[in-house]
């Protein structure tokens, strides 16, 4: 079916490259759709419908085509009439079996009067014991294709943009008034989503095609336009905050830009709609406009011979197209004069045509133009509701309701000559501008950032730009003759409608929700107007009167890898990472950091902590260096227990919770001098505890002298612990007096380790012993590391790792947020009651806390010994009570190395939490073991005499 040379064509004729279509090979030129190629093979059928299997085909030749959903690869669901062939590709039909062909599926036509309309709702009610088999069996009839687990998925990226004007759709209006805002002084961002610009033009006559190449080159050669193509507007928010969906950039699958436009030019051109009528869905019945893509892009021909039923001009061009095509023109019905089509009849393709005068014509290809439908939701989005105009057929944007910053321009907001359209552009683009300007004026008088000596910006144009009106050419009211398809994704008919409005359904609103018309992939653009001419018929209603489903966003399917963006998970190591990776440490990701998990056996790293010493790299701790004479009150304010008073050489422990109450992070603040502070976070609280400072003192204590500086990643830090850690420091440290008398417990000195000035030491024990945490600069962190190994030797030194620190941890009892605490974890419940001091003036999350500590009764953190000390049970293991109900959880347990049995730690209904209550635990594996609540968090030294020594 491939035509000689097209004038417009943008198929690449000296290429040829090979693809696959249901394990056949095919042949395609370079410029092809997946579609325009198959068809160009002469295939007809590409898909099964949605609910009832039937054969569909091409219907629009673009992006909404509803019967070309197919998988590619391991990609499901691609719009293959829009998607650019490529050498290679293994393309198939979705949710057919065994074949395309004959799919066993079909059946369900068979039985299509009892799946009529709400059918879901009424056959899956009772017995609600079937619904798993129910599940079961409608699972396998999802119209979707396929995606494997392993499969490697694309990178996809985001941006930001902040255009004067975007004006979306690159069709001839389009053009023009992006040329004309940026002539007149704007920022352009011109959208587009077909592949070239040109909208209706690029499959127009010899001077259509001429005007095309005009308006692209007066676009390229505007610098002030950047162009995106195979791009589309997905949404329009508050103050013309825009998403854009940009396609298939080289090495990035998709690409969503945030757009904040001053003006926004609404551009979308008219969407054709399609007839319903009885056999409307079968292969072969086309729009105009899809037969005059395929023969004047593609160069393919659409069928052999062919009937037209036309309502307009564009009905008339294509047959014109067709016949030069070399199509035969069976017959044209011109609706202009009463002519209808009511019926196309044929299995697996239209096989002839049935009109309403009753003649019956023998075809392979019916092609209508019986209107056109506007696609405004982009404005509905900023608040206008569309009007219903009947001379015209379509709904119409109201622009006495359309906000200052959106407008429209082209066929969606009339219809004229080319130049008519042209001349309305070019005013619009101006305008754009001229609005644009002005709000950029008001926005840099209010910047409280501007030099108090820069000289005032020039004042804009005010006076309005005067915009012609375009005029409406009428077109008859063409929605349906007989019963057919209104939404072709979704397998929803006339009868569907009809059927809704007899059980009560008479809301629009309502219909689209009960039979699903207008929420399948075309998302409305083909179906809306019929279904409202439909419910309008059958209520008895004006359409006008009925009016239209609300438009949201999205306007186009967007995927989820594209909201969510780049894959931002940057991989961090500490300086020290060539020595663990030498050493035989298994890897642990923690968040963004690769961790030593262990170098072996985490029980004997603990073994030696406990009687002797160990260093482990906690590198990734976070880290803010505070400077400034309200530092005290910033940590009063964010931490629940009182920091005045702290004096200089002093560490604290701290608990920072959030408005509500429930555990943000914990760490140690150290004063290193008057106005110099270091705090200390949790390894994966690093950057949340950075913003949440910044957050307090920008928005709400900007008056506070405080200077935060993140220097996570400017320290390398050590932990050197166990009872012979005095000892090992002594060795290379000079300017700090290590004796206990002069350097107890919690606090901090600055001295030189290894030679290395200017490190912080921290006396603290997290892991239960006397220890040592060294912060210092990063660049010197592997030379202190291999110098401490090194002059440790004679004492028994070794690395631990993570799960070793985890040890030590739990059976000194001390938690970690976010594990033993969760998103309803408030402060009391974690614990930490005498840590909390509700006497100060104030703190973030005071309120709730104290309302927790009045109301009593919450869960509480606590220790358990499992009675049988072999058994640990996993981590999220549920307590229950007798009864069965959960009344608590584990939320860490190990076996400890000391003790020689089995720890944990535990959240636990209150009734529950004294010393010695017996208490339930359900393992994963449905058994129940007992646990014994202890009197203490910690089972290894509860009084800590070991980390004070």
């Amino acid at each position: 079916m491939r035509l000689g040379p097209q004038p417009g064509e943008v198929i690449d004729r000296n290429r040829t490259i090979e693809f696959r279509w249901n394990g056949r090979a095919y042949q395609a030129h370079p410029g092809d759709t997946i579609i325009s190629a198959l068809a160009a093979a002469g295939e007809r059928v590409f898909s099964r419908s949605y609910k009832y299997h039937r054969p569909r085909g091409l219907l629009t030749a673009d992006f909404l085509d509803p019967g070309c959903q197919l998988q590619v690869g391991d990609e499901p669901n691609v719009r293959a009439a829009h998607r650019l062939v490529e050498a290679g590709m293994d393309v198939r039909s979705q949710n057919t079996w065994p074949s395309l062909k004959f799919d066993v599926k079909a059946v369900n036509g068979l039985a299509g009067r009892f799946l009529a309309t709400g059918f879901y709702y009424k056959t899956f009610i009772k017995p609600e014991r079937l619904w798993p088999a129910y599940e079961r069996v409608l699972r396998k009839f999802v119209h979707a294709g396929e995606v494997s687990p392993d499969t490697e998925h694309g990178y996809y990226d985001k941006r930001y943009a902040h255009p004067d004007v975007l004006v979306t759709g690159g069709g001839p209006a389009g053009m023009a008034a992006a040329v004309a805002a940026a002539r007149a002084g704007a920022r352009v961002l011109l959208v587009e989503e077909e592949h070239h610009l040109g909208g209706h033009l690029r499959w127009g006559d010899d001077t259509a095609r001429a005007v095309r190449a005009e308006l692209a080159e007066q676009v390229r050669s505007e610098p002030g336009i950047e162009v995106l193509t195979d791009s589309v507007v997905v949404g329009r928010y508050d103050d013309n905050w825009i998403g854009v969906m940009q396609r298939n950039l080289p090495h990035v699958v998709e690409r969503l830009v945030k757009v904040r436009a001053k003006s926004l030019v609404v551009a979308p051109g008219l969407v054709e709609r399609p007839y319903v009528f009885t056999g409307n869905d079968l292969p072969g019945v086309m729009l105009s406009t899809a037969a005059r893509r395929l023969i004047n892009l593609y160069a393919v021909k659409p069928g052999e011979r062919a009937v037209v039923l036309s309502a307009n001009p564009e009905g008339d061009a294509a047959v014109a197209d067709l016949q030069r095509a070399g199509v035969e023109i069976a017959a044209v019905a011109d609706a202009r004069r009463g002519q209808r089509v009511v019926r196309a009849r044929g299995r697996g393709g239209v096989q002839s045509v049935e009109l309403a005068d009753g003649s019956r014509i023998d075809c392979d290809l019916l092609v209508t133009a019986v209107g056109w439908t506007a696609p405004t939701s982009l404005l509905n989005m900023a608040g206008a509701r569309p009007v219903y105009r009947p001379e015209v057929a379509r709904f119409v944007p109201d622009p006495a309701h359309t906000p200052d910053g959106v407008l429209a321009v082209g066929g969606i907001a009339g219809d004229g000559t080319l130049d008519q359209l042209r001349e309305h552009a070019d005013a619009v683009g101006r305008e754009a501008a001229r609005r644009a300007a002005q709000l950029a004026h008001r926005l840099h008088g209010a910047l409280p950032t501007r030099p108090r000596d820069a000289a005032p910006q020039p004042a804009p144009v005010t006076d309005p730009v005067p915009i012609p009106e375009l005029p409406l050419a009428e077109h008859p009211e063409l929605f349906f003759s007989t019963h057919g398809f209104v939404d072709f994704s979704e397998d929803v008919s006339s009868k569907d409608l009809v059927t809704a409005v007899k059980e009560g359904y008479d809301s629009v609103e309502l219909v689209k929700r009960y039979t699903t018309a207008t929420m399948g992939p075309a998302q409305g653009k083909l179906e809306t107007v019929n279904t409202v001419a439909i419910v309008a018929a059958a209520t008895g209603r004006s359409i006008a009167e009925t009016g239209t489903t609300t438009w949201r966003p999205m306007y186009a399917p967007v995927t989820l890898g594209a909201l969510a963006g780049r894959s931002f998970e940057p991989i961090r190591h500490s300086p020290m990472q060539p020595w663990h990776e030498r050493h035989g440490a298994t890897p642990l990701v923690a968040g963004q950091w690769i961790r030593p998990e262990h170098y072996g056996d985490p029980a004997a790293e603990v073994r030696t902590v406990r009687s002797g010493v160990g260093i482990i790299d906690v590198t990734p701790i976070g880290k803010l260096d505070l400077r400034g004479p309200d530092v005290a009150k910033l940590l009063n304010l964010l931490y629940v227990n009182k920091w005045s008073k702290l004096d200089i050489g002093r560490v604290r422990y701290g608990v920072m919770c959030a408005d509500d109450g429930v555990v943000l992070d914990d760490g140690v603040t150290g004063r290193l001098g008057d106005d110099h502070y270091l705090m200390s976070t949790t390894s994966s609280g690093a950057a949340t505890v950075w913003e949440w400072v910044e957050n307090w003192l920008q928005t709400e204590h900007p008056d506070w002298q405080v200077h935060v500086t993140p220097v996570t990643t400017a320290y390398a830090s050590i932990n050197v612990a166990g009872p012979r850690s005095r000892e090992l420091l002594g060795r290379l440290t000079e300017g700090v007096d290590l004796r206990p008398e002069a350097f107890g417990y919690m606090n901090v000195r600055t001295g030189t380790v290894a030679g290395v000035q200017d490190c912080v030491l921290w006396r603290i024990g997290f892991t239960g012993e006397l220890s040592y945490e060294i912060h210092l600069p990063a660049s010197y962190g592997l030379h202190v590391w291999e110098r401490l190994i090194e002059t440790g030797a004679d004492l028994g030194v070794v690395p631990f790792g993570v799960e070793a620190q985890r040890i030590l941890r739990l059976e000194k009892g001390h938690f970690i947020v976010g594990q033993d605490t969760d998103g309803l974890t408030q402060g009391y419940t974690a614990g930490l009651g005498s840590l909390i001091k509700l006497d100060k003036a104030d703190f973030v999350g005071k309120p709730e806390l104290a309302w927790q500590a009045e109301r009593g009764g919450y869960p509480q953190l606590v220790g358990l010994l499992p009675v049988d000390g072999d058994v640990v049970p996993p981590e999220a293991s549920q307590i229950i009570t007798g009864g069965g109900h959960i009344a608590g959880r584990i939320t860490s347990s190990r076996m400890s190395p000391t003790l020689g049995r089995a720890i944990c730690l535990g959240q636990v209904d209150s009734g529950l939490a004294e010393a010695g209550t017996r208490v339930t635990v359900r393992l994963p594996d449905g058994r129940d073991v007992e646990a014994v609540i202890t009197a203490h968090h910690a089972q290894v030294d509860p009084e800590g005499e070991r980390q004070r020594v």
